[in-house]
């Protein structure tokens, strides 16, 4: 078994762009569980445990998605906020619902989503609400309030992500992935 999710990864200019974000939430934070710069990612869909036997149907499920080709296209992080659960603040930094380009993604983790219900793959089947997690439990007592931002967000390859603890930390490695090459 694996702890497996399907994803967008984060550029180095990009994640320097969202750590500047990250950044004034923890200045305004009095604690928080801060997302470690390596993890940032856009969740497409999270598997969770899953058997090995189940890694190679979903990349083939990952593959289909992607035809037609899909050409490469970027998202605008225009907006951050947060979800909160049983007094806990989940922050995030993520697109509006007015980006161009949301539609293309949407069309992705649907095609990815069917076809794994087709394969009897289990995910979560939350709503999807594409977001990078920039930190979880965060505390604080003064309101927090980011201005809008400009991020651009190219999305050029999907990944096969396999989450697990090494050495007490937090690693996200990629077993699998495919570039968008559309026209």
């Amino acid at each position: 078994m694996q702890r497996l999710f399907i994803s967008v990864n984060c550029d180095e200019k990009v994640k320097n762009q969202i750590l500047s974000v990250q950044e004034k939430i923890k200045t305004l934070s009095l604690k928080g569980n801060f997302s470690s710069p390596e993890n940032l990612h856009l969740t497409l869909v999270f598997l969770g445990e899953t058997p090995d036997d189940a890694i190679q149907p979903i990349t083939s499920v990952i593959d289909k998605a992607l035809v037609p080709p899909v050409a490469p296209f970027e998202l605008t992080f225009t907006t951050a906020g947060c979800f909160k659960h049983s007094n806990k603040e989940l922050w995030w930094i993520g697109t509006d619902h007015n980006d161009m380009n949301i539609d293309i993604l949407k069309t992705i983790r649907q095609r990815i989503t069917n076809d794994l219900l087709s394969k009897g793959i289990h995910f979560d089947n939350r709503p999807f609400n594409p977001h990078i997690t920039l930190g979880r439990e965060i505390k604080h007592e003064l309101p927090i309030i980011i201005p809008k931002q400009g991020i651009i967000f190219p999305v050029n390859r999907i990944s096969l992500m396999k989450s697990e603890r090494i050495s007490g930390k937090l690693t996200y490695t990629e077993i699998f992935g495919r570039d968008l090459e559309g026209e």
